[in-house]
């Protein structure tokens, strides 16, 4: 049973081991030759395409032939799933296919802990049924925190993105040109927000209306600041009203409910920190004050 065990065990850690590698070969960013990309082909438009490495390529499958039999089958189930990948910035065409086979990988990893955590402590069915769910539940949970990290970085890079679209639209650039100046100036600093003007600005080189193409964006991202930078950009744009203004105007509204939100946090900060010290530094507080009053008392000769 002992060898057994060791040899379950070993398999689970392997099978983790390698689930975390897909995850991080899949998900990782080339951010290290960012900048050595953009000071030594500055001038390149056209750059060749890198090859993936064969050990991603080959995990890649793996994960691609894992979530098969289980992708949806209806266009509604795979519209939202693509929804919540666009809306976490990841816009790979097998992303389905790798949410649903990491679905499956940790599944069955988790099965496989609960089995061996079953045996353990002589409660198989609660176990197995635990290790399932939370299984299941880890690249919903991951998604869940890509998601909400994604949305973070855009609206906080959205104000610096507008300063630097009041600077181009004065120097006489026009809005397309503008889109396509902030996108390229932005990848080092603000990379989910150069990544969102990027496309926006591919989508207008294909024939779409900037209107079109700026609504596109807000619906693509969810963001709140984006949808509302779209309808104003739209509004201006109709009712001729002066650009640098509006985007001045907004980007410091921006900045306002920026700081608002901060101090919003700023003050939940001491209704939080109530409950550990109620809880955790009140009580060896009492104990380290109190502790040798009590001591004395107990041993005097009232109590005995």
């Amino acid at each position: 049973m002992d060898t057994q065990l060791i040899i379950m065990s070993c398999i689970a850690l392997a099978a983790a081991l390698l689930t975390f590698v897909v995850f991080q070969l899949v998900a990782a960013r080339d951010t290290d030759g960012k900048l050595r990309t953009r000071l030594s082909d500055f001038g390149q438009t056209t750059q060749p395409k890198a090859k993936r490495p064969k050990v991603q390529q080959l995990l890649t499958n793996l994960g691609v032939a894992a979530a098969r039999p289980f992708m949806p089958e209806s266009t509604e189930k795979q519209f939202v799933i693509r929804r919540s990948l666009a809306r976490a910035g990841i816009y790979t065409p097998a992303g389905i296919r790798l949410v649903a086979g990491a679905k499956v990988i940790f599944l069955g990893v988790g099965l496989l802990l609960g089995y061996l955590a079953g045996n353990a402590v002589d409660s198989l069915l609660l176990c197995l049924s635990l290790g399932g769910i939370v299984g299941y539940l880890v690249p919903l949970f991951w998604l869940k925190a890509k998601t909400k990290s994604n949305q973070t970085a855009l609206t906080n890079g959205l104000a610096d993105a507008l300063d630097l679209m009041v600077v181009c639209v004065e120097a006489g650039l026009t809005m397309d040109a503008a889109l396509q100046r902030i996108g390229s100036e932005l990848a080092i600093a603000h990379p989910s927000l150069s990544r969102e003007l990027g496309l926006t600005h591919m989508e207008t080189r294909v024939g779409l209306t900037r209107a079109e193409a700026l609504r596109n964006m807000g619906k693509r991202t969810g963001n709140p600041a984006l949808q509302s930078l779209a309808s104003m950009l739209v509004q201006a744009e109709r009712f001729g009203t002066s650009i640098a203004d509006a985007l001045r105007v907004h980007a410091e509204s921006l900045r306002i409910t920026r700081q608002m939100a901060a101090e919003e946090v700023a003050g939940k900060a001491s209704v939080k920190m109530s409950f550990p010290l109620v809880l955790c530094i009140f009580p060896c507080t009492f104990i380290v004050l109190a502790g040798p009053t009590v001591i004395q008392l107990m041993q005097s000769s009232l109590f005995k």
